[in-house]
């Protein structure tokens, strides 16, 4: 994870943020947050200032230097949880709309790698190490800025670890609506997102995928709560269920 921060700043340091920024010093950012936001080094900039800067009244569209000057400090914030916004999905609200013809090979790769990357460190860490986040509101933050959902998906199925079982039975339980799984839990996720997640859990492959994962679990000497434990039995039941009904 820190290999791929440490080439963003690399590919994105030839990019400048001039003032006045694209952000609202009216009512909703400090001029002299503006000011340090613009004048302190790229690594220095807190999640706080930069939070309020994300999380500001801007325009529709952000000049695309300025994204690309402040992107790698996003990414490193993100890499490490510190969510730089007031809801982890919007986390890069500055790159909506996202454009690919505005950017070079080298940096929709390095995005790429991003996404892959971070995704894949946190099916190796349960729960999400923030406040209030889990695996769906990761999805539907990369899902909001065109970042490629049906890869990170791929990558789910072929990790193959206690956490990355975990964060499944969190997404089926409490990742959609308790009255409603035809809508996300999240109000941030849209429904296409959820027709995507629902599809990929309904899918032969996810389904049996997972089925053994939760049967080595089950059957094996883990250190899961009784709540989770019983979740993941129940679920194995379901899955079973609806893999007969099929036939």
């Amino acid at each position: 994870m820190k290999e791929t921060v440490d080439k963003a700043y690399e590919i994105f340091s030839k990019y400048r943020a001039d003032q006045p920024l694209d952000v609202c010093t009216d009512c909703c950012m400090k001029v002299e947050d503006e000011g340090q936001l613009a004048s302190l080094p790229l690594r220095q900039i807190p999640v706080d200032l930069l939070s309020e800067y994300n999380d500001s009244a801007k325009p529709e569209r952000t000049r695309i230097e300025e994204v690309k000057y402040f992107l790698p400090r996003y990414l490193d914030l993100i890499s490490e949880y510190k969510f730089p916004t007031h809801s982890s999905e919007l986390s890069f609200s500055r790159l909506i709309p996202f454009d690919k013809t505005e950017w070079t090979e080298k940096e929709l790769e390095l995005l790429k790698n991003f996404s892959t990357d971070f995704f894949f460190q946190t099916l190796q860490t349960y729960p999400v190490p923030s406040f209030n986040d889990r695996i769906d509101t990761i999805l539907i933050m990369f899902w909001r800025a065109d970042f490629d959902i049906f890869s990170l998906l791929k990558v789910w199925e072929q990790t193959d670890t206690l956490q990355s079982l975990l964060h499944f039975n969190e997404l089926y339980f409490h990742g959609f609506n308790e009255h409603n799984r035809s809508e996300l839990f999240s109000g941030f996720g849209d429904k296409e997102i959820c027709n995507i997640l629902t599809n990929w859990i309904e899918n032969e492959k996810t389904k049996k995928t997972f089925e053994e994962r939760i049967e080595t679990v089950i059957l094996g000497d883990f250190d899961i709560d009784e709540r989770t434990l019983n979740e993941l039995n129940l679920l194995y039941e379901i899955i079973r269920t609806e893999k007969k009904n099929a036939l």
